[in-house]
């Protein structure tokens, strides 16, 4: 989408992989990082002025003191960082604010990723990808079809429903630090990345939550099997 097609107030799910399949995070450092970075960049009024370390850490640490100074460009309601490809849903709270957000989060980390690892050229496969979120059964789905993508990297055929222990599954999203999910879990979050407000209207409790997980089973089709499947 052009960036004057995002319309102010409206939803989307917004997602990208690496070029070529490239791995995005090879580290748990490489994570953290973009993590971070979904917080730093995700704010109209900050300088990123040359990757400055000392101011980097400063506002990490202080965001507490800071957080009512921050104008977000965007409310992310949910996120899964893959190996190779992330996941976010999010709505759109200034004009232009998906692209000003996407360009400072894509820019931002690829100088990050080349020169930690002495490479040059693009690190994505192209342009992020964004998919209005209009319809109700999509706009209450996303943010379950995102969480339970961080079963690809375990042995569960999830994508085929042929779940059976779901005890497993909730134990498995637990583990899993790069998602939303244990926001949604209650648990609380590192930066406030996640706009909880928006978590607590969709989820009275935790086990409306888990329950809502469960509720995969009876869904028909996957509106959303077109996205990226892999993790490798």
């Amino acid at each position: 989408m052009r960036k004057s097609d995002f319309i102010t107030g409206s939803y989307y799910h917004v997602y990208n992989r690496g070029v070529d399949h490239r791995r995005l995070f090879q580290s748990e450092e490489d994570f953290q990082r973009f993590y971070e970075s979904l917080y730093l960049f995700n704010n109209e009024k900050y300088q990123h002025v040359n990757g400055d370390p000392q101011l980097r850490t400063y506002l990490l640490s202080g965001y507490e003191t800071l957080e009512h100074e921050r104008n977000p460009f965007v409310s992310i309601l949910s996120f899964c960082l893959m190996p190779n490809h992330y996941h976010l849903f999010v709505r759109q709270n200034i004009d232009e604010g998906i692209s000003k957000f996407m360009h400072r989060l894509g820019m931002g980390y690829s100088k990050y990723f080349n020169q930690k690892y002495e490479r040059s050229g693009s690190l994505y496969e192209g342009t992020f990808k964004a998919i209005p979120v209009q319809k109700e059964p999509y706009f209450s789905h996303l943010s379950r079809y995102i969480h339970l993508n961080a079963l690809d990297i375990t042995d569960l055929n999830w994508r085929d429903k042929s779940i059976s222990d779901w005890g497993k599954v909730i134990a498995l999203l637990d583990a899993y630090k790069w998602s939303s999910h244990h926001v949604f879990e209650g648990r609380g979050q590192i930066l406030p990345v996640v706009d909880e407000e928006i978590r607590n209207n969709a989820f009275g409790s935790v086990s409306d939550y888990e329950n809502f997980l469960m509720s995969w089973l009876g869904m028909h089709c996957l509106p959303f099997d077109h996205l990226y499947t892999d993790s490798n």
